[in-house]
């Protein structure tokens, strides 16, 4: 609409111009011969033709630059949105890597768990074929049986039961001896097949967050080039738009903690979340020195109440008891997304501070602003000032 606005300017400067032209330019010659005197009068130029060329020039020059002013703010404002679009597109495949790679950790502690299990289950497995073996061996020392394991690999248990109560010499005992052989030698076919089930879920999910991972690279390399296109001029507009939402974090603080309430007091979680207002957002970061990410900024205000929560929105929105959104109160968490791919600390008077996205910084945004709302976990009760 400025743009608009600025080239009508220019159009109707434009006209002016032209429409004056005529008016301003050199006097036609005048031929008519006249009788050359010693007193002649110089043409004298109307008085108001230098204030009409002034203005003139001056509302085209006005023009111009409100046009050029235009096309920098559209500029700025289209680069913005463009960034905000990869912005959020980061996010969402960030919060997909996170998951899978929740996954994968998941499987490869199950993968340790059954390959401990599977070692310990063909050791007592061996344990039970050598006393079964040494239990026949002592039956039959007189007679000519077969080994146990090649009655194990070739013969099924009915036919050995079959022939040791031919020979009526098989005792209950050894009944059940023979029972847990068989039993162990199933926990060690079913434990190899689980173990063969975790390995091809493993392969599927690595090869998933190799792809997501080049996602992400590919992402953020249009991130960087849109950033190296910006000129000075459009940046320093993007530069003076984020100093006046630092300004606004300032004021909206001041404006909290005047408001009549207890939760941006010393020792609550809310007044623990806005010591971080301006750290940089860093992908997977829970450390201020460097940066933080939606789930990081969480993780560590609730580590200072000495309760530690996972680096992974969907898995926070997991834990505590649901709030709902009309009994929301300071301190509790409010996730975003179906699936959920963010979270933010509320504060109260409809507002909640959150690490947004690339390229952005910790602030307190409004609630209402959003409308991917997905639900509200509350942790902890809203801790009180010391």
């Amino acid at each position: 609409m400025t743009r608009h606005r600025a080239i009508s300017a220019f159009l109707s400067v434009l006209i002016v111009f032209v429409l004056v032209n005529p008016v301003v330019a050199a006097p036609t010659p005048d031929f008519t011969t006249t009788t050359p005197t010693s007193n002649i009068t110089k043409p004298v130029a109307p008085p108001n033709q230098p204030n009409i060329e002034a203005t003139a020039t001056a509302g085209l020059d006005q023009a111009l630059a409100e046009a050029d002013s235009a096309v920098k703010q559209a500029q700025a404002d289209r680069i913005r949105q463009e960034l905000d679009i990869l912005g959020d597109e980061l996010e969402r495949l960030n919060t997909d890597y996170y998951a899978e790679s929740a996954k994968l950790s998941a499987i490869e502690e199950s993968l340790n768990e059954t390959r401990d299990k599977l070692r310990w289950y063909e050791a007592e497995l061996d344990a039970q074929r050598q006393v079964v073996n040494d239990r026949v061996t002592e039956i039959y020392k007189q007679g000519d049986i077969e080994p146990i394991d090649v009655i194990l690999n070739n013969s099924s248990f009915s036919e050995l039961f079959t022939r040791l109560s031919f020979l009526k010499k098989i005792s209950e005992q050894d009944t059940q001896l023979l029972q847990k052989l068989q039993d162990q030698k199933s926990k060690v076919e079913i434990t190899k097949k689980s173990l063969d089930e975790l390995y091809a879920q493993q392969k599927d999910i690595t090869a998933e967050l190799e792809g997501q991972k080049k996602a992400i690279e590919d992402e953020a390399r249009q991130e960087s080039a849109i950033l190296a296109s910006i000129d000075p001029e459009t940046q320093k507009i993007l530069d003076e738009e984020q100093a006046k939402q630092r300004q606004e974090q300032v004021e909206l603080v001041i404006k909290l903690t005047q408001e009549d309430t207890a939760s941006l007091q010393p020792g609550t979680i809310c007044y623990e979340a806005i010591k971080y207002l301006g750290v940089p957002y860093v992908w997977g970061g829970e450390d201020p020195k460097i940066g933080l990410d939606c789930s990081g900024l969480v993780k560590l205000v609730f580590q200072k109440f000495g309760i530690n929560l996972p680096h992974f929105a969907a898995s926070q929105a997991e834990l505590g008891a649901p709030v709902r959104y009309d009994e929301l109160q300071p301190g509790d968490l409010v996730f975003f997304g179906n699936p959920i791919h963010h979270v933010g600390i509320y504060l109260g008077e409809g507002y909640y501070i959150q690490a947004p996205k690339h390229n952005d910084f910790v602030k307190i945004s409004k609630l209402s602003d959003r409308n991917d709302f997905n639900c509200a976990r509350r942790i902890i009760s809203v801790v009180s000032g010391q």
